[in-house]
């Protein structure tokens, strides 16, 4: 079987599937970083390292390491049009990711746009002049691309990272994020796997909030793994989303925020899973990955500091993480939710539906982010999945079937095992 369902012990965290000659390559991968609000304000009074100082053990056990940075660090704002948030942070933000020891820090996301190719810019200088390496975002789309080659322990790694097609991609002439295209894509980790001795894919994209990733996201991971990949492993959907094991390569499907302070309170689900996230530690031996531990953490209550999970709170996200690791092995399952989760969204989905878009009035901000919406919905692959299953599903009349699923979707999206399965 290609796929290989793992369980992580209660106790440690820790799944083994391999063994290694010698001392094996530690990689170190947490979720999106956000330093807004709470976060902000103590990291601008000097507090940086006491932001993360739970978990500094856990940051400083590595050979390299790798964070999400979800916003462009810039004192200039200049918002671009878009649907979504405008984020952005402090240059200042630059000392939290020296405080966390970070080698790498992934560009390739929904984000770093925000405010435009100079601020994109801004922020690949910056990190280069504080030390930390960047990847999946450049001046243009082909400096964007390329890959980050980076020695570590006698080995060359090899990191690739994209990002699904919503604002701020990078143009042939304009800079911003690397936009996933995974027939292309496959040809990159092709290459770059004859080149490194590990190839780590990093990838933006997916359903933000959906507990388990969706089909199309399991089929684009999976070839990324039968492509080359040494490990496959995913951000953007603000959860946790479970990991298998596949053609011997670790996909993690989504590692969830490790400090991203929001008002959650109109959340679906209440927000848990938006406050606790994970990090991913992967060992890799001569023939690849060995084993990997997964580390739990949260920012709640105020977003002022990550702390590990601890006792029995440690112990039930293990065992939840377990339970949607399975589901991932069963695709009727993961329709099932998948079929369930689009009847939450279809009201913003087709929200564009009677209200004309084209032809767009170009002086008027509401008039042109209708088009704007229109076409996220169509271009963005998260989006065009959701709409996509939601037109089958009506076109087949199939709506109080998928609804019957709802019940069991609300209960995983906030962090607990439903009850018939528990």
């Amino acid at each position: 079987m290609k796929n290989t369902s793992l369980t992580l012990d209660l106790n440690t965290g820790r799944c083994q599937w391999g063994e290694s000659a010698g001392q094996p390559a530690r990689l170190l991968v947490s979720g999106d970083i956000c330093p807004i609000r709470n976060t902000a304000t103590r990291m601008l009074a000097g507090e940086s390292g006491g932001i993360l100082a739970d978990i500094a053990g856990m940051l400083a056990d590595k050979d390299l390491s790798i964070v999400n940075l979800e916003a462009p660090m810039t004192e200039r704002p200049a918002p671009i049009l878009k649907i979504g948030p405008n984020l952005i942070v402090s240059p200042r933000s630059v000392e939290l990711l020296r405080a966390g020891g970070w080698d790498i820090a992934c560009c390739a996301n929904n984000h770093i746009g925000d405010h435009g190719p100079a601020a994109a810019m801004q922020t690949l200088e910056l990190l280069a002049t504080n030390g930390i390496a960047s990847v999946g975002a450049g001046r243009d789309l082909d400096a964007a691309r390329k890959p980050l080659f980076i020695t570590r322990g006698g080995r060359r790694v090899a990191v690739l990272a994209f990002a699904e097609n919503e604002f701020g991609m990078a143009t042939p002439t304009s800079a911003g994020a690397n936009p996933l295209q995974p027939f292309k894509n496959i040809s990159q980790i092709r290459e770059a796997s004859r080149q490194a001795d590990l190839t780590v894919v990093l990838i933006h994209g997916g359903n933000e909030y959906l507990p388990v990733p969706a089909p199309r996201v399991i089929d684009t991971y999976r070839a990324f793994a039968e492509a080359g990949a040494s490990a496959v492993i995913g951000g953007h959907t603000h959860c946790p989303q479970g990991f298998e094991l596949w053609h011997g390569v670790p996909i993690i499907y989504s590692l969830g925020n490790l400090l991203f302070d929001m008002d959650t309170s109109d959340l679906l689900s209440g927000g848990y899973t938006w406050w606790t996230g994970l990090s991913v530690r992967i060992a890799f031996g001569p023939q690849g990955a060995v084993g990997l531990e997964i580390i739990p953490h949260h920012f709640r209550p105020c977003g002022e500091a990550v702390l590990h999970l601890d006792g029995a709170e440690r112990t039930r996200f293990f065992r939840y993480y377990n339970f949607i690791s399975e589901i991932i092995a069963d695709p009727a399952r993961v329709q099932r939710i998948f079929d369930a989760w689009c009847l939450t969204r279809m009201d913003k989905e087709f929200c564009f539906i009677g209200a004309p878009f084209y032809p767009a009035d170009w002086l008027d901000t509401p008039s042109y982010k209708r088009l704007l919406a229109v076409r996220n919905i169509h271009t963005c692959e998260a989006h065009n999945e959701v709409l996509t299953n939601t037109l089958r599903i009506l076109a087949e009349r199939r709506e109080l079937e998928a609804r019957e699923g709802l019940p069991y979707l609300l209960t995983l999206m906030n962090g607990e095992i439903p009850e018939d399965e528990s």
